[in-house]
């Protein structure tokens, strides 16, 4: 997939390059804390109201505050939302530059394991754990399948186009623990082992990289399927 160009200054006055920008836990923490400072400043207002004017009507103060709770908590749950799709984006874009420097031509697409994989992982290499996002890469010559293993690209299968046999899409019914994984249909990689036995490697598509939705039936799943066996022909 290829990269965008650097992108050439603009004419003009520079931007000052001394001012870091604010990680993702850092903002929350400060939107946490200007929401904590609106309830502080409701309930100071509140307390003054009713020590002054003990006889006015604080319905409308009420509605307020009760806007404002509810407004900040929506608030602070949809960024507690935002910082995990961040973390999980950020682990895929690590582990797609650490297989970039490995082999800077091949064409990544994140996944989700099948149960059929991790069973085909365990038998490859039991001392792995499966976990809930993978990267595959495809390369001129092979398919690789790729994990984040603490901060260190981890390649657990080699699958070469020369054995390939058949490229697919397969329907996976009660696979996975959400309801999308259930909807979803597999990737599956028909191929020989070394040993000249045949295996199979299925797998789900995401969406994109840090997401945890998956890709059914449609002119995406069928184009990646396409370029798979366009490339199984070449090779």
């Amino acid at each position: 997939m290829p990269r965008r160009p650097d992108p050439v200054p603009r004419p003009g006055r520079a931007r000052r390059s001394d001012r870091t920008p604010m990680s993702a836990a850092q903002r929350l923490s400060t939107l946490r804390w200007v929401i904590v400072g609106i309830w502080a400043a409701l309930l100071t207002a509140r307390i003054i109201v009713v020590a002054t004017a003990p006889d006015v009507d604080l319905s409308w103060f009420g509605i307020v505050e009760f806007g404002a709770i509810a407004l900040g908590v929506t608030v602070i749950v949809v960024a507690v939302f935002r910082a995990a799709a961040l973390r999980r984006r950020h682990a895929d874009e690590a582990l797609a530059l650490a297989i970039r420097r490995i082999d800077p031509t091949v064409w990544l697409v994140p996944a989700a394991p099948t149960t059929e994989l991790r069973d085909a992982i365990a038998e490859v290499r039991p001392e792995v754990s499966l976990g809930a996002r993978v990267t595959w890469a495809f390369g001129a010559t092979e398919a690789s399948l790729w994990e984040l293993d603490d901060r260190k690209a981890t390649r657990l299968l080699v699958v070469r186009w020369s054995r390939v046999v058949h490229v697919g899409i397969e329907d996976v019914h009660g696979d996975g623990d959400r309801a999308d994984a259930r909807r979803a249909c597999a990737v599956a990689i028909h191929y020989v082992r070394p040993d000249d036995t045949p295996a199979v490697a299925t797998f789900f598509v995401r969406t994109a990289p840090g997401s945890r939705r998956l890709l059914g039936r449609g002119q995406r799943l069928d184009r990646l399927v396409a370029d798979l066996a366009r490339e199984r022909i070449v090779a």
